[in-house]
């Protein structure tokens, strides 16, 4: 299919539903129009997409308003993120951060090289730290610029966080030569995590949350540590957010997860995106019934550099797979959407979701695949 094709055929879909219309009456277990979709973290290819770099996205209000305008008008991604990426907790406790004109940012320098230094961070304020508080009032703004559309707020996972403090190396050392200051180190990660979401709520009450944790997948520790250092703190970081927000979370962890799906069921997660490297029917049969799954259209390998017809057959074979999950379904990508995805692409995955995920129930196979077959 050619983009000329495809946008005649977008033309005949009708949306019944909004996108939070959707997401409210599949929740209530209603069949909605077609399948609650989204993109994972998608603002710095959505920028990229309408023409902006992602500093110009970070740093100017007028353009991250533009950029949440198209993406509704043209993706239906009826809501906004704004929330603390996978480097800006280390960032607000002394690291130094780096951010290229176009790309993702990085930790250039460390702040705790030297757990001698551990009792000079203190738990990050909102309202007072140079790097939070900016994020803060970024917030403040587009809510009272966007009052109707759907606002909602992230954080890094504990590992991720550390990390971000203290360098991988040294962390997974730490695992082995230094627990007892490694654990200090995690708890502290999660209240800096937990004080962003008490700001948060105070300025908007309760809002939807997520966490990503690429460094607690199974290809960059073991189950052991896993269970000794990353769960003890995700599971303290689900409890504390459902405590202030009145909800549990959802995440994201790239990699191989299959190991550690039933303990973030156990630990009260709300709902998991995976990993394309992972098998959705797998995740289905081991934990649908707990927690929602999202997922799970290769990134990179379909979503940047893929046609549209393989886009359009990933999503169908999502769905095939996953889409009649007992506890739900969010058709999504397997990890961060890349930077430098075609516009068609995105496209081919609204047309997709509208009409292989059409008359989609929580559950149940959608009537579009069902027609399919």
């Amino acid at each position: 299919m050619d983009y000329e094709e495809l946008r005649r055929l977008m033309k005949d879909q009708k949306d019944e539903m909004t996108a939070a219309e959707r997401m409210k009456a599949y929740n209530a277990g209603e069949e909605v129009d077609y399948i609650p979709y989204t993109l994972q973290a998608p603002d710095p290819a959505m920028a990229d997409i309408f023409g902006f770099t992602t500093t110009q996205f970070a740093k100017d209000f007028e353009v991250k308003s533009e950029v949440i305008l198209r993406r509704k008008k043209e993706f239906g991604l009826d809501s906004f993120n704004v929330g603390l990426g996978l480097k800006t907790i280390g960032g607000a406790l002394g690291s130094k951060l780096c951010a290229p004109e176009h790309g993702i940012d990085y930790v250039e320098e460390h702040v705790l090289k030297d757990y001698a230094d551990f009792d000079k961070l203190e738990v990050t304020d909102p309202y007072k730290n140079p790097v939070l508080a900016p994020i803060l009032e970024s917030a403040k703004r587009l809510k009272d610029r966007f009052p109707d559309i759907s606002m909602t707020t992230s954080v890094a996972g504990p590992m991720s966080t550390a990390i971000a403090v203290r360098p991988v190396e040294m962390v997974l050392k730490d695992t082995r030569k230094n627990p007892e200051m490694l654990h200090k180190l995690l708890n502290l990660t999660v209240e800096c995590s937990l004080k962003w979401f008490e700001a948060f709520y105070h300025e908007f009450g309760p809002v939807g949350t997520n966490f990503s944790d690429p460094v607690t997948c199974m290809d960059v520790i073991s189950k052991k540590q896993f269970d000794e250092y990353s769960l003890p703190y995700i599971k303290k970081l689900i409890d504390g957010t459902e405590s202030i927000m009145g909800s549990r979370p959802g995440a994201h962890i790239c990699g191989k997860t299959s190991p550690i799906w039933k303990d973030l069921a156990d630990a009260g997660l709300f709902s998991f995106s995976i990993d394309n490297c992972e098998d959705l029917s797998e995740a289905k049969e081991a934990v649908g019934d707990r927690m929602r799954i999202a997922g799970n259209v290769p990134p990179v390998d379909v979503m940047k550099e893929g046609t549209i017809d393989e886009v359009i057959a990933s999503c169908r074979e999502c769905l095939e797979k996953c889409a009649d999950s007992p506890a739900g379904f969010i058709l999504n990508t397997g990890c961060q959407l890349p930077i430098g995805t075609p516009k068609a692409n995105v496209e081919a995955f609204i047309y997709a979701a509208r009409k292989y995920g059409k008359g989609a129930r929580i559950g149940k196979m959608p009537r579009g695949i069902v027609e399919y077959r």
